[in-house]
């Protein structure tokens, strides 16, 4: 095509490259995480183990806390038709968490996905009581069985403890057979006579981690007066955020773990990096509080902890469904995930869904788009007719710009011919590209993509792989070379004419001749959904090129 289809396609490589060059080219795997016992002041406490002291200076400050790696108290187990979840005594802490809808690989005997499993270690409740010490993580009895199971409906279990002079904590867990959300309570009973100041922080201790290309990610994520921040590292100075802080945890590509603070005031938050292998410590801090004599006090919130899909983190509400990125064209990208959907509803194959969805888009632009390329084709032919007079003008006139430029417009206008008539060429491409970043969006986040098979693919989710090349250990797989070897019959099948654009023409020309290899090596590591919408649009490019080309061919009385 012209000069504007290869503005558009530079426009596009540079797009896909801030969007996937530094996770493909620079991510590099981290080492294993430290099998420390604890990091920071104190020790780590033991089961039933005794208040540890803390500051006297009530100041609001979060003061230091040990890293518990390891539950150390008894261990409760919850079981729903949807997770298995592990608390630990020690703080109450959630510290397993395992997906049953959801396996670990593509291998039939994969366990669930364990949603902590090198990830988040649990959150746990900084509580001070000014005049008070209270262990770092509180000691919590259960009076319940080890294992609870709630197959339907909902159930509370409490988790309480007791200080030597008589301060009652309260953790109480809502748990709904139906939702990944818990819900969870926390409650300080005051026993004197003298009111209380109170202090409590939500402290979350995770890792973030890269696992190489095609590995999952870890990463912080916060949603703060309605700004998403996200760290993919842990920071070398403590971040900190004010505002509204309607959530925040950790966010894997299909999976998230979050707390949900059940307040609109403004709050304070925090991460910062405890070590260089990733693990960082965020902080959620309540505004300070008193309890009245022989009063109790209660704060509320809730945790998500479950898959990314878009529907069901939107019902949870909190604005979580901005945790799943589709950015500026979520407008269209979501009903194009419900369409695909639909779509799979009858075909039970996402593979064979894409295909028919990528056909359906281009057949909804196949009336607009065959009218550009016809005419920006008709413009290059006529140009390709001009180009023995424009070259004897420009040689005519090689000293002077000023009058070969004039001479050429005249030469223009004489021929009726428009130069800038290629321009309405670009206009479907760009009505299309919204479409086409939107879907380019789905298939790069959709869980519901994951583990589904098409052909000899084994998971749309994750790059193909048929074999590692010998010797160099690079994986060889076939859609990658498909969508490279399309995109440059695609390319030959469109010449553009140096007459049209001059020396700026014949060096985008060029550049566009590495067009096929840089994709194909782009692409070489990314979701094989993703590659094979890609492919399938070439292909109907090479199709569609076929018909105009002839159709242009037919109108100019060419055989």
């Amino acid at each position: 095509m012209g000069e504007n289809k290869s503005n558009f396609v530079i426009f596009l490589i540079l797009s896909v490259a801030i969007i996937f060059g530094y996770s493909y080219f620079f991510i590099k795997p981290q080492p294993p995480k430290p099998e420390v016992q604890a990091q920071g002041g104190g020790a780590s406490p033991t089961p039933g183990g005794a208040p540890t002291p803390q500051a006297d200076v009530f100041d609001g400050s979060v003061p230091a806390q040990s890293v518990q790696l390891e539950p150390v108290g008894r261990l409760i187990t919850i079981d729903t038709p949807l997770y298995t979840g592990t608390i630990d005594t020690s703080g109450a802490r959630i510290f397993k968490w395992d997906l049953k809808k959801y396996k670990d690989s593509t291998n039939p005997d994969s366990g669930p996905v364990d949603l902590f499993k090198g990830s988040p270690l649990g959150f746990s409740t900084l509580l001070r009581l000014d005049g008070y010490n209270i262990p770092e993580y509180i000691p919590f009895e259960f009076s319940g069985p080890d294992k609870i199971s709630v197959n339907d409906g909902k159930k509370e279990i409490t988790f309480s403890w007791t200080s030597p002079e008589g301060i009652v904590v309260k953790k109480v867990y809502e748990i709904d057979a139906a939702t990944y959300t818990l819900k969870q309570r926390f409650e300080v009973t005051n026993p004197t006579s003298a009111s209380l100041r109170e202090k409590l922080d939500i402290v979350w201790d995770g890792h973030i981690e890269h696992h190489g290309r095609g590995g999952n990610t870890m990463s912080f994520v916060a949603l703060v007066s309605s700004d998403l921040e996200n760290v993919d590292k842990a920071p070398k100075t403590k971040n900190e955020y004010s505002g509204v802080v309607e959530w925040f945890g950790y966010s894997q590509k299909y999976f998230i773990s979050t707390f949900l603070p059940e307040t609109g005031a403004d709050t304070k938050l925090s991460v910062d990096g405890l070590s260089e292998e990733g693990l960082v410590r965020a902080v959620y801090s309540y505004p300070e509080d008193t309890i009245p004599a022989a009063k109790t006090s209660a704060r509320s919130w809730e945790v998500y902890l479950g898959p990314l899909e878009y529907d069901i983190v939107k019902a949870v509400g909190y604005n979580l469904q901005e945790s799943v990125n589709y950015g500026w064209v979520e407008f269209l990208a979501k009903p194009l995930l419900d369409f695909l959907k639909w779509l799979n509803g009858y075909f039970h194959n996402y593979g064979v869904s894409i295909i028919v969805i990528t056909i359906i888009i281009r057949l909804v632009f196949l009336p607009l788009t065959i009218r550009s390329m016809i005419s920006m084709k008709k413009t290059q032919f006529q140009m390709e007719k001009l180009k023995p007079k424009m070259d004897a003008i420009k040689e005519k006139f090689k000293d002077d710009k000023a009058k070969q430029n004039a001479e050429i417009m005249k030469l223009y206008t004489s021929s009726g011919v428009n130069p800038l008539a290629s321009l309405g060429g670009c206009f479907p491409l760009l009505i299309q590209l919204p479409v086409f970043i939107a879907l380019y969006d789905v298939l790069l986040h959709s869980i519901d993509l994951r583990h589904s098979a098409f052909l000899w693919i084994q998971d749309l989710s994750e790059p193909e792989t048929l074999f590692d090349i010998p010797g160099i250990g690079i994986p060889f797989r076939i859609l990658p070379l498909l969508m490279g070897v399309s995109w440059f019959i695609s390319q030959k099948m469109t010449p553009m004419t140096p007459a049209a654009g001059g020396e700026n023409m014949q060096l985008q020309m060029k550049m566009m001749q590495f067009m096929p290899i840089i994709f194909t090596v782009m692409f070489w590591g990314l979701p094989s959904g993703l590659i094979l919408y890609w492919t399938v649009s070439n292909i109907l490019s090479i199709f569609q090129q076929m018909y105009v080309n002839h159709k242009v061919s037919t109108m100019q009385g060419v055989s």
